[in-house]
């Protein structure tokens, strides 16, 4: 019995165990030079009806077309005795149809981030595209916190809330879940359970570690964000020392228009020299109360952030303690749940 050719899972695969050797030439169906038929694979065209289409041209490794779909067999092939007693080649023929159709599909995939990303690489010349995408994504997203005229109050990382514990950092299972956990703990020994559970408590203490530390991170946050307003604390000070200098001067200089214009008949010149004073010195009160309402408004939209963010702190808190409490509670429900006689390890 000939042994059995090396298939090749980049070659077509031949559909029936009669096709010719993977390894032979290709030969050509037809006439030959002088008119006489030529032998394809040992056998003479002459002894069988030749019909009336074109020509045959044999694929080296016997494939009966270039194209994948057109060696898959149909299921009544599949199912045929022949097939199925000779070793069920077409039924390898169909998985590795299957896994070229996956590969195809998955480079296809890779094809097309590849052009999503250099058409944010085209939008931006500076190689930055990418992260102007997720930031504009990131500011369209609606905020906590509105002010009294019902607009978002704009702050900085934490004022949504915490990247773990917050409300959009918690996954909702599908009801199957807790089936599927119950069916796969029953098939499961002690050991493994008891290895399970040792590793979920591992786990739930890395956690907790990442829980503890983004708290610490956003306290920081915070003291940031008063730092901030500390600064701006401070320019408004100064600010509101400037505008008392010029009330002080705006005040001296309407006296001395005042008295010179009980003069103005006698002294018209010193009149408007004053008048003029008076003017400039009107100017910079004006500037110099713009400068301290414009401070007092960013106190105020730095207070409201403030406000929020210790609103936010203090949820989060109440959420991260709860989440630690939770997973240091897993170990112990587990080992009380074993001496009740329990074998479940999800709650």
């Amino acid at each position: 019995m000939p042994a059995a050719a090396t298939i090749d899972p980049n070659q077509p695969i031949p559909g029936t165990p009669d096709q010719a050797d993977l390894a032979r030439e290709p030969t050509v169906a037809g006439p030959g030079a002088n008119g006489a038929t030529r032998p394809t694979n040992g056998v003479a065209l002459h002894d069988a009806p030749v019909p009336d289409v074109e020509a045959t041209y044999a694929h080296p490794n016997g494939s009966e077309g270039w194209l994948p779909a057109e060696d898959i067999p149909d299921d009544s092939v599949v199912s045929s005795p022949r097939i199925n007693g000779g070793g069920s080649t077409a039924g390898r023929s169909a998985s590795v149809l299957k896994k070229n159709i996956k590969r195809n599909s998955s480079v296809a995939s890779r094809a097309s981030i590849s052009a999503s990303l250099s058409r944010n690489r085209s939008v931006n010349g500076n190689g930055r595209a990418g992260s102007i995408a997720y930031s504009q994504r990131s500011v369209g997203q609606r905020s906590t916190f509105t002010n009294s005229e019902g607009r978002p109050v704009a702050g900085s990382t934490f004022i949504n809330g915490a990247g773990v514990t917050g409300p959009a950092a918690s996954a909702i299972p599908d009801e199957s879940l807790h089936q599927r956990s119950m069916s796969a703990n029953d098939a499961l020994s002690t050991k493994q359970q008891k290895r399970i559970s040792k590793m979920e408590a591992k786990e739930g203490k890395r956690l907790s570690k990442i829980i503890k530390q983004e708290g610490k991170v956003e306290k920081q946050a915070l003291n940031v964000a008063i730092q901030e307003l500390s600064e701006l604390q401070k320019i408004q000070k100064d600010a509101v020392k400037r505008e008392s200098k010029a009330h002080t001067a705006h005040t001296k200089s309407l006296i001395a228009f005042q008295k010179a214009e009980a003069a103005y008949l006698a002294a018209r010149t010193k009149y408007e020299t004053a008048q003029a004073e008076m003017n400039a010195e009107n100017e910079v009160l004006e500037i110099a109360r713009d400068n301290a309402r414009d401070a007092t408004e960013r106190m105020q939209e730095k207070a409201q952030e403030i406000d929020s963010l210790r609103t936010m702190l203090g949820v989060d808190e109440r959420e991260r303690q709860v989440k630690i409490d939770e997973i240091k509670n897993v170990g112990k429900n587990v080992g009380k749940e074993k001496k009740e006689g329990k074998t479940g390890f999800w709650r």
